[in-house]
């Protein structure tokens, strides 16, 4: 034993050499740089007392430091490529190591950067463009740039003030990719890619400050389709698909505004439809949809049809099974009538089941599942029904809402708009 512990002493004390020796290395390097520096601000200040080739000579270099210095600043803001899993080589813009004033202390010297295209992914790319990206060079996979995305907001702040876009792109912003201007892709788009739980908080972040500087606006969730590309859980890679949902973005997104749960995509979905990619997000926008339509709308959402006369209900129960889905629906119900006890709520749940009942026997657009999905939670509903002499009335109050939803829907599919048109004898 007392071998043992004169052997760890002696470790001890060659590490703490070790250390020193490290520590007065690092010392010694620091002074040498501090000279250096010291005396090339002394020799330009100096400069004019030089002979004339020493003048143009330092001319030339400082001509040729600011040129590489400029390049190699872009090049920083612009290096997104991944060298092995743990990103040990990674070269560009890095929050745990690089500071926001060090960032914009660089772009205030040279501005330019910010408007200077790389060429990337086949086309030519703003370096606010590639905040959110990463690149394996590996294997090329994009991937979300944990380490750069959160300057995406200083970088736009900075744009906009030396007015190097047009002021409808906010900065970069909204400048479209290049090699994918069908899509209409932005920045806005990319920070709505799914990942693991950190990098949810990490995007939220950028979004909140985004948004306080006025550079995010709550018209942009729909008309830049946030919440469906949120929804709809795409990664960069088109064979990857994350099960993890970006609860605090999805949350962020929807209470700022609640109407972009009922936005429909193009093909007729809405983001109800897009998130059975994972139980947990059909889930959270279940449930979010009969938060704030509790009356009959939010019920509806699970059984609204997509141009396919698909319903998200459908899509649910072919992924994860029709008893794995019905149970998530009733557990989803139970707790938000619990946690909205002052709500006046039908005692079945969170809806109104005369409304909600012929709300979907009247919409063309809701499938009849809904009606048995209620009728099997409240059987005796139709008994009620008939004895009840309001019930023209809630029916032309259910057609007339039905109305009132298209009309505010600025994307009415082809397929729905035909059926509309047909209906007026067009």
């Amino acid at each position: 034993m007392d071998d043992d512990n004169i052997d760890n002493e002696e470790n001890h004390q060659v590490q703490e050499t070790e250390q020193e020796q490290i520590a007065a290395a690092a010392t010694t390097t620091a002074a040498a740089k501090q000279r250096r520096l010291l005396k090339l601000i002394s020799v330009l200040e100096k400069k004019d007392k030089f002979s004339l080739r020493t003048r143009d000579k330092t001319d030339e270099l400082v001509e040729n430091f600011l040129e590489n210095l400029e390049d190699d600043i872009h090049e920083m803001l612009c290096d997104n490529d991944i060298m092995g899993e743990d990103g040990e080589e990674y070269g560009g813009l890095d929050s745990d190591r690089d500071t926001e004033a060090e960032v914009e202390t660089a772009i205030r010297f040279f501005p330019e950067v910010l408007s200077r295209r790389e060429d990337q992914f086949d086309g030519n790319i703003y370096p606010i463009q590639l905040l959110a990206l990463a690149r394996d060079d590996e294997d090329g996979d994009l991937q979300c740039n944990v380490k750069a995305v959160s300057f995406i907001p200083i970088v736009a702040r900075l744009a906009i003030e030396f007015g190097l876009f047009e002021e409808d792109k906010r900065g970069g912003l909204l400048c479209e990719y290049d090699y994918n201007e069908d899509k209409g892709d932005n920045v806005l788009y990319h920070l709505m890619i799914m990942g693991h739980e950190y990098i949810d908080t990490k995007y939220l972040q950028v979004l909140i400050q985004l948004r306080k500087l006025g550079l995010l606006k709550k018209e942009d969730i729909q008309r830049y389709d946030l919440l469906h590309n949120l929804c709809n859980g795409k990664s960069y890679s088109a064979e990857k698909r994350y099960h993890y949902f970006a609860e605090n973005r999805f949350k962020f997104l929807v209470e700022w505004d609640p109407s972009a749960l009922t936005q429909t995509y193009h093909d007729g979905q809405l983001p109800m439809h897009h998130a059975i990619f994972s139980i947990q997000g059909f889930r959270l926008v279940f449930a979010a949809g009969i938060h704030y339509y509790p009356k009959k709308k939010g019920i509806s959402l699970l059984f609204r049809k997509d141009d396919h006369d698909k319903t998200s209900f459908q899509y649910a129960c072919r992924d994860f099974g029709y008893q794995t889905v019905v149970k998530v629906i009733e557990e989803t119900v139970v707790d938000h009538h619990h946690f909205n006890d002052d709500l006046d709520d039908d005692a079945d749940g969170p809806y109104n089941i005369v409304n909600a009942l012929i709300t979907a026997a009247v919409d063309e657009d809701i499938h009849l599942d809904c009606v048995y999905f209620l009728l099997r939670r409240q059987p005796d509903i139709l008994q009620k029904l008939l004895s009840s002499a309001s019930i023209i009335t809630m029916a032309a109050t259910a057609a007339a809402d039905m109305v009132v939803f298209n009309s505010n829907n600025n994307d009415i599919s082809p397929k729905k708009r035909k059926r509309k048109e047909q209906a007026e004898g067009l």
